[in-house]
């Protein structure tokens, strides 16, 4: 599984809720007028019509659920902050700053690595 996924599906699911019924309805008339200038007196679209429904629901369903999830991640991260505030990201910040390897002691361990100790 590709990890960008996480990433980039939330957007793809609510892009193709607001996408496919444009295509559906494109699709759809389409086929209706195939459907009118081939065969006028049998109705075969109706088909079609039914099978862009059913893909506009499931488009729509994860289009909501991708919404529902993003809107869960900013509550969530809004209350968070409320509650502990610019000090707790103040203190992350600092020990994200000492935990983070500089430059050259990442430098220094490759180099360390490269050359064995006699």
């Amino acid at each position: 599984m590709n990890p960008l996924d996480l990433v980039f599906r939330p957007i793809k699911n609510i892009t193709q809720a607001v996408v496919m019924p444009f295509k559906a309805l494109f699709v759809v008339g389409l086929c209706a007028l195939i459907n009118l200038m081939t065969s006028p007196g049998h109705w075969w679209f109706q088909w079609v019509a039914l099978g862009m429904g059913i893909a506009v629901v499931v488009a729509l369903a994860r289009g909501a659920k991708s919404l529902l999830l993003l809107a869960l991640l900013f509550f969530g991260g809004r209350w968070v902050y409320r509650r502990y505030g610019a000090q707790a990201k103040a203190q992350f910040d600092a020990w994200a700053e000492r935990t983070q390897p500089q430059a050259a002691q990442v430098v220094q361990a490759l180099r360390n690595v490269a050359t064995p100790a006699r």
